[in-house]
């Protein structure tokens, strides 16, 4: 390939990766390349950027095979560890957000409170922790924080908690796909939070259910596949 078709391939990849619904269609292979290069190439014309319709279709071409190729052993890896994952529910938490110096503070007491926990999460932002935890045990952790230490509660929330194989850690798109599929649902997702091989969804109480029963029937299948 000379250096004049690695230059137009080059510019056409910079183009379809910031728009992710080309490079989608690309994958599936719903798309018309001719028109798809004939927009490309009036872009190209803006910037003043010389390349033939066709060269930029070829472009396409190439790229798309290239990412259907690329696609396909994300998706095999990612499915060999959905199938081994194991979900689980915790229910009745809440999701409480610190300021750090006042947490900082009161660390000694509030360990003493949750080391007795059913259920305990923490994780640390620039200026802020976040703490998910019990509803029985939201009264007294509140009562160690001033209200201005205190920025967000979030009540009524669930975790639906993936344990997956140590490969979760190697491969790309577990995590994505999870993700994609709860956006598809219109389930929203309050936290998202790793730990080793643990992967916790935060959600309202009252969207766990479906996102439970759906998550589940999606590792069933794998199994299957």
């Amino acid at each position: 390939m000379d250096e004049e078709k690695i230059s137009v391939a080059k510019k056409v990849r910079e183009i379809i990766e910031c728009r992710p619904a080309l490079k989608e269609c690309l994958i599936l292979g719903v798309i018309n390349y001719s028109a798809l290069a004939r927009a490309i190439q009036e872009e190209f014309e803006k910037k003043n950027i010389i390349a033939s319709t066709e060269a930029v279709k070829m472009a396409l071409i190439r790229m798309s095979d290239e990412l259907k190729k690329e696609r396909s052993s994300m998706e095999k890896r990612v499915r060999k560890v959905l199938a081994r994952t194991i979900i689980q529910l915790q229910s009745d938490l809440s999701v409480i957000t610190i300021e750090k110096n006042t947490f900082l503070k009161m660390l000694g007491k509030l360990l003493q409170i949750v080391e007795k926990s059913r259920f305990f999460q923490i994780s640390q932002g620039v200026d802020t922790f976040t703490l998910v935890i019990p509803g029985e045990d939201r009264d007294r952790i509140l009562d160690l924080f001033s209200s201005d230490g205190i920025v967000d509660i979030i009540d009524g929330q669930t975790v639906i908690l993936l344990i997956s194989p140590i490969d979760i850690i190697s491969v790309p798109g577990v995590i994505g796909f999870i993700t994609s599929i709860l956006s598809f649902y219109g389930i929203n997702v309050t936290q998202i939070i790793s730990c080793h091989k643990d992967t916790l969804f935060v959600v309202n109480r009252n969207e766990a259910p479906r996102a439970y029963s759906i998550l589940q029937d999606i590792i069933l299948r794998m199994r299957m596949s």
